[in-house]
């Protein structure tokens, strides 16, 4: 879960004006209260790591995350990089919002991972948890995860 280890999701993604967003960079985020700033990535105490992502299968029962509130991370896309080090951008068709799934405490953020889609396994294993529009409100009020996939699409960044 720490970015460069193989189980990562070794984060960037687009946020909504197109920017590239890193590991550490002050994000917006939406949550049950409203639009926040927070870091992308949370000090693991006992390591001294920076943990960036939280996987799907056991975000509510690990103690680092578990107590941690929910959040949506709108964005355009995310990127991920295959074995041979080629950056490929996930998107919608047509470039609309994707909603990624997230946990907060104070300042600080990390995003949900879950497995990738089939299709795209062959470049990267994990992907962020997508959100569909009418999971968001079900996410903040009882930080339930529902499996749907939403169509996206990838090409050579």
């Amino acid at each position: 879960m720490v970015c460069g280890k193989e189980s990562a999701m070794c984060g960037r993604f687009l946020d909504l004006e197109a920017r590239e967003i890193f590991p550490s960079d002050l994000v917006e985020v939406e949550t049950i209260q409203g639009t926040m700033d927070k870091i992308w990535g949370v000090v693991n105490k006992y390591s001294n790591n920076t943990m960036i992502n939280a996987r799907s299968e056991t975000v509510n029962e690990l103690a680092m995350f578990k107590y941690m509130k929910p959040c949506v991370i709108p964005a355009i896309g995310y990127f991920e990089w295959d074995k041979d080090k080629k950056k490929y951008l996930f998107t919608k068709k047509n470039q609309t919002v994707i909603h990624m799934a997230g946990v907060y405490r104070d300042d600080r953020f990390v995003i949900i991972t879950k497995d990738a889609y089939e299709q795209f396994a062959p470049i990267h294993h994990r992907m962020p948890y997508i959100l569909s529009a009418v999971d968001i409100q079900i996410w903040f009020d009882e930080k339930k995860l529902f499996y749907r996939d939403e169509e996206l699409v990838c090409k050579i960044a």
